[in-house]
């Protein structure tokens, strides 16, 4: 396997990753499974196979390596990428709860004082720590099982083949 085409799959994953957890709207994606962010592993292995077509199917260490390392460059990526959304339009979750929210006509328990408390300004440093923690952990594991889902599909396809 070559090296660059080798890294060109796992930063492509990570990229296809961190796009759909990053881009408004896109990002709902991710409340099914983190379907998303799975596809970046999907995506990983999918092209390391089409690169390597005599490769039958990949063995639980290299898509461990491959899920992993995919979801880590895929964390920092959407971290990049979610402050470059943050400075063109703002925090756009945020803007969609307070649609949501004067749309309603009874607001649930507490939302009020959650919404508040959230606007405070010590929390506001806190939320890009927050973000890329968060993404530390999802993404690792989330690509990971896209690989792993990924490559159980082309071990089936070889044992049908064969």
């Amino acid at each position: 396997m070559q090296k660059q085409g080798y890294y060109q799959a796992v930063i492509l994953g990570a990229l296809v990753s961190a796009l759909t957890d990053s881009i408004p709207l896109l990002s709902f994606v991710n409340v099914f499974c983190c379907i998303g962010i799975a596809s970046g592993g999907f995506v990983t292995l999918w092209l390391l196979r089409r690169q390597n077509p005599e490769k039958e199917y990949f063995t639980t260490p290299e898509v461990i390596h491959l899920g992993l390392l995919t979801g880590i460059i895929g964390a920092f990526l959407s971290y990049v990428f979610q402050y470059i959304v943050f400075l063109w339009i703002g925090n756009w979750q945020v803007q969609w709860l307070l649609n949501a929210m004067n749309n309603m006509e009874e607001l649930p328990p507490l939302w009020d004082k959650m919404y508040e408390e959230l606007q405070r300004p010590e929390y506001q440093g806190f939320a890009g720590v927050a973000i890329l923690v968060r993404n530390l952990i999802i993404f690792p594991i989330f690509t990971f099982l896209g690989a792993l889902i990924t490559n159980k599909i082309f071990i089936r396809k070889t044992l049908k083949k064969g």
